[in-house]
Order: structure tokens, then C-alpha cells, then sequence
């Protein structure tokens, strides 16, 4: 049996590594904002939890599939612009809120992060994270305590995107 190692790291430029460096920097940032630890997310991701540390410390070797996935199951999104449109110093724009008709719903819903479902849930910690099932199902049950009209608009979002991902669940049966 072979040991199966890392790839080794292209060479890169002292560029390169700056915005690998940013990006790692921020979804790092976001992950323990969201009081995530490295093992969901990676779950999140479809990654191990090694090659998740390995994003978190800008390693080069790591495919752009495992750094897109980890901006995804953290409901990022990155804006790539010229890099003469930017200081060099800047981090990445990476947008923490998920898009009003976006489908993302992550694979752990910190209740503390969604006031109306923080209520709903008003039995369990702050530190709380539920399943996307266990959130619908909150949200579907007690939908009559629901105010859309004061909810946040990332709140709003992760509802539609989890009513959105019901409804593919019942078309697919």
C-alpha cells in the first residue's frame, strides 16, 4: 500500500501567493464568523479535513475545485477583476451574503446567524447548528410566526433557497 502525499506545489509567484494568501485569509475569516469548525465545513465542501487546513494555509497544490467548494459551502462568492482595477494590498471581494435567487443552502445553518429561525428555535443554544431538513422543517411547521416582511435579506435567501431545494426533493421522487 502507497502512501498517497499532497501534490507538490507549483512554483509561484510572490503575486500569486499574495492573493492565495488573501483568499485563504478570508475563508478562514468566514468560517469561524460562522462558528464552523474545520470538520463540517470540509463536510460541507466534499473535502477532508486536511486538504480544508491546506485552503486555510494557501497552499498552492490544492485544486481551484477544493478552493471554489470551500467558497460555496461557506456561501461565498469571489469577484475576480483586473488587477490593475485594484490595490494590490486589498483582500479578494468576497461577498458573505448569498444572492436573493441563488439555490446554495450550507450543510450546517448556525441558528444564531438567522434572528426569525433563532426564535423558532428557541429551545436549543446559540451555538446551535441545524441541517438544512431540520431548518426547513422549522420554517415550514411554524411558517404562521413567520414576519418576510422584517425578515433579513439573508434570511429570506436561505428560506427560498431551502423551499427551492424541497421542492427539487419532491420533483424527484
Amino acid at each position: 500500500m502507497s502512501n498517497i502525499m499532497p501534490a507538490k506545489s507549483p512554483p509561484t509567484n510572490k503575486a500569486a501567493q499574495e492573493i492565495l494568501a488573501r483568499l485563504a485569509h478570508c475563508i478562514r475569516a468566514r468560517r469561524q464568523a460562522l462558528g464552523i469548525s474545520m470538520v463540517v465545513a470540509a463536510h460541507a465542501a466534499g473535502i477532508s479535513r486536511v486538504t480544508w487546513h491546506r485552503i486555510e494555509s494557501a497552499e498552492p497544490s490544492v485544486t481551484v475545485g477544493a478552493y471554489v467548494g470551500a467558497l460555496v459551502a461557506l456561501g461565498l462568492d469571489l469577484d475576480a477583476r483586473p488587477a490593475g482595477k485594484r490595490d494590490p494590498r486589498a483582500v479578494p471581494q468576497v461577498l458573505p451574503e448569498v444572492q436573493a435567487d441563488a439555490d446554495i443552502v450550507p450543510a450546517a445553518i448556525p441558528i444564531r446567524h438567522y434572528p426569525q429561525l433563532r426564535q423558532l428555535a428557541w429551545h436549543v443554544k446559540d451555538d446551535f447548528e441545524l441541517t438544512p431538513d431540520e431548518a426547513f422543517g422549522l420554517y415550514d411547521r411554524y411558517r404562521r410566526h413567520l414576519n418576510l416582511d422584517d425578515m433579513a435579506p439573508h434570511e429570506r435567501s436561505l428560506l427560498r433557497a431551502l423551499e427551492n431545494a424541497a421542492l427539487k426533493d419532491r420533483h424527484a421522487v
